[in-house]
């Protein structure tokens, strides 16, 4: 989405727009190359992690699966922020705010399992929370198995807000 509201503010989008491709193929087209470049990001980390740091992440299938969901869940959050933003600067503000917010509330920075019931319960909203419990539940020796309510549930987080993410950039990115 970052792209789009670039290529509006440098008049590409309407050259885009005007050829005969509908609106929708060039959001496709761009979910598909953000999904490539998050997906390769994601190997590399990890792949980095492996190697340099002799980390074990577990099972590489459970792995797999999270590495997949964990990228569609950060598409659609990064879509929907992106999506309310006007400009490219806003955008990377909300990302900012959103990403240090949902680190803290989902137990990336310290673990909340000692804090209040409701923080605990709060951190269930993040998938921050279920990469977290996905990747304990492999690394305490758990299969793909053990980790399909995380992914579930990170799918179904990148779904929902890229579900409104498409709303909003209709009506905000692609309107010429």
């Amino acid at each position: 989405v970052l792209s789009l509201l670039s290529e509006r503010r440098e008049g590409t989008l309407a050259r885009l727009l005007a050829a005969p491709i509908p609106p929708g193929a060039i959001i496709v087209g761009k979910a598909i190359s953000t999904f490539v470049l998050g997906l390769v990001s994601m190997v590399v980390l990890l792949g980095a992690s492996t190697l340099l740091l002799g980390a074990d992440f577990g099972d590489p299938i459970g792995v797999a699966l999270l590495i997949l969901a964990a990228v569609v869940s950060a598409m659609g959050l990064t879509s929907l922020v992106a999506g309310l933003a006007r400009t490219e600067e806003q955008a990377n503000g909300y990302g900012s705010i959103l990403a240090v917010t949902l680190g803290i509330l989902g137990g990336t920075f310290f673990p909340l399992s000692q804090g209040p019931g409701f923080l605990v319960s709060l951190s269930r909203l993040t998938p921050h929370h279920w990469l977290m419990r996905g990747f304990s539940d492999l690394g305490s020796g758990g299969g793909p198995g053990d980790v399909l309510l995380p992914v579930a549930a990170l799918i179904a987080f990148g779904l929902v807000t890229g579900g409104l993410a498409v709303l909003g950039t209709r009506r905000t990115v692609m309107v010429p």
